[in-house]
């Protein structure tokens, strides 16, 4: 059995996050190769969510409009895992390096941390993907899409017009 320190800790923090990796790689992937349109963002802002995937991860788009008086938003593509899941792959990737559960809680309570909370700053920072947690789920949500980043003046008339925007 290791004595819990604070590299161990970095390194079952940084395992647990690149679990996830694959999920994020196809998230980036799925942003890249979306197709934003006008019929699109209609659709988005009647239905505020559109479901575009589920293998091997459901994954959807959501569209959440900004308070800037010209009609911005930011379009939103999200996957989920059941809290369960995460908490057991955290007690899984600490069991493989020794660390019991008790360890864990002490270590945390000694040292002001939350494993949850490292992961998911591990996941903001590494994949730019932002996690919450919403009743049993943790949502994943990666910025596909934002209104903001459109030129002003050229490309308001590019990205409006019957014409396609892809990132």
């Amino acid at each position: 059995m290791y004595e819990l320190n604070y590299d161990l800790w970095q390194e079952v923090i940084e395992d647990i996050a690149s679990e996830y990796a694959p999920l994020f790689s196809i998230m980036h992937e799925a942003a890249r190769e979306l197709l934003i349109s006008r019929p699109l963002i209609d659709d988005l802002l009647r239905t505020r969510e559109l479901e575009i995937s589920t293998e091997p991860w459901q994954m959807w788009l959501q569209i959440d409009p900004i308070d800037d008086n010209i009609g911005g938003f930011r379009i939103y593509l999200m996957a989920s895992e059941d809290l369960d899941a995460i908490k057991e792959l955290m007690m899984e990737t600490a069991e493989d390096r020794g660390i019991s559960q008790e360890e864990i809680n002490a270590f945390e309570v000694e040292h002001g941390l939350d494993m949850l909370g490292d992961v998911f700053e591990v996941i903001r920072d590494r994949y730019e993907i932002l996690p919450e947690i919403g009743g049993d789920n943790v949502t994943f949500s990666l910025v596909a899409f934002d209104s903001q980043d459109i030129d002003d003046s050229k490309g308001n008339d590019i990205f409006w017009s019957d014409d396609a925007y892809t990132n």
